[in-house]
């Protein structure tokens, strides 16, 4: 058990040499995680968009590809890439 409150800031000691400077560092545990999730969702919601991205281009005609300036070959390429490749 500590004597320094859990929420309280931690003062973390410089080396030897360096006796008048100390530096402060906020821990919040509950950060991490919460980070990692975040990051997490955002990579799969990114994963889901392309993947739904090279559905519709696929499934383009090819008339609608000659309007955004795509061949089929193109499409095709994109489309058969996988939904974590960027």
């Amino acid at each position: 058990m500590s004597a320094v409150p859990e929420n309280e800031l931690r003062i973390a000691p410089l080396p030897a040499k360096v006796q008048s400077i100390q530096c402060r560092i906020q821990q919040d545990s509950r950060r991490v995680p919460r980070t990692l999730l975040v990051s997490a969702l955002q990579r799969l919601t990114s994963w889901h968009q392309k993947r739904e991205s090279r559905r519709v281009l696929r499934d383009l005609t090819d008339a609608e590809l000659l309007d955004i300036g795509v061949t089929r070959a193109e499409a095709n390429k994109e489309a058969s890439k996988s939904f974590f490749w960027d």
